[in-house]
């Protein structure tokens, strides 16, 4: 199959994209390839392109852009290494395609829905056009859910949480939001007791400031963390729409540890 009618599948779908300002777009490679297997990915590194090389793999679907930053004002080492990571895709004739906006709501099968489903907690019906999630009748301890929450992670190479505020309190309504979409003060219109968020998707001056001062934990975990069960997701959902070719995930296993002293009490 081309890689034009894989990507065409999805391109075609998704209400909630706005198809003229979207990240979801061929970033390097030729469309017209015939491949009969793929690489799905949170994100494109040198490491996933050396086994898409090794598998003789021509097409990696990443989540995020694997080209780090786009700007005319970049650090000398982004733009070496932007080069040098063209230059081995281009050489191996494989091509890369972004599929972000589109699997971040998609239903089911998607970033946010399939986060939740990872947590293994009672959830509200989700909203489409909404990254937030409710979790009811939690009934645990920060403590305890951060406990539950790095065992469900733990598949995805985050070993342990991090927890902002009491430790102790009683947890009965969760927010949890989607990648870097974890807007608490969209999450308190919930009624919340704590939220679930992603490293990249609060900040200490405004949010973390609020919620220690309206007595929410925060509970903190990888932005990868959240999002590789989507892409998970993402080749269970192609393996069922499009037959002929091989849809393979392949898991980013740099790994994410939080290392310190138990203060637990």
């Amino acid at each position: 199959m081309k890689i034009a009618e894989i990507i065409s599948c999805l391109d075609k779908q998704g209400e909630w994209v706005n198809r003229s300002l979207t990240r979801d777009r061929l970033l390097i490679g030729d469309d017209e390839q015939e491949v009969n297997q793929v690489i799905v990915c949170w994100v494109a590194t040198f490491d996933i392109i050396e086994k898409a090389i090794n598998a003789k793999c021509h097409f990696i679907i990443t989540h995020e852009n694997p080209f780090y930053l786009e700007s005319t004002l970049l650090p000398t080492n982004v733009r070496i290494a932007q080069h040098e990571k063209k230059a081995l895709l281009e050489k191996n004739n494989i091509a890369v395609y972004r599929c972000h906006d589109l699997w971040d709501l998609y239903p089911e099968y998607g970033v946010r829905d399939q986060w939740a489903q990872l947590l293994k907690l009672n959830f509200e019906e989700a909203v489409q056009d909404s990254f937030i999630r409710i979790a009811t009748d939690v009934n645990m301890s920060t403590l305890q859910l951060a406990k539950h929450i790095t065992e469900c992670i733990e598949p995805y190479f985050q070993y342990g949480i991090q927890i902002i505020g009491s430790q102790t309190k009683n947890i009965k309504r969760l927010g949890i939001g989607t990648g870097a979409c974890t807007n608490i003060f969209e999450m308190c219109q919930k009624q919340v007791d704590a939220c679930l968020v992603s490293d990249d998707g609060i900040d200490n001056w405004g949010a973390v400031q609020w919620a220690v001062d309206h007595h929410i934990p925060l509970l903190v975990v990888n932005h990868m963390t959240s999002e590789a069960a989507g892409m998970r997701g993402l080749k269970e959902y192609l393996n069922h729409q499009i037959t002929g070719v091989e849809f393979i995930y392949e898991p980013n296993t740099y790994g994410i540890y939080n290392i310190g002293k138990d203060t637990s009490f």
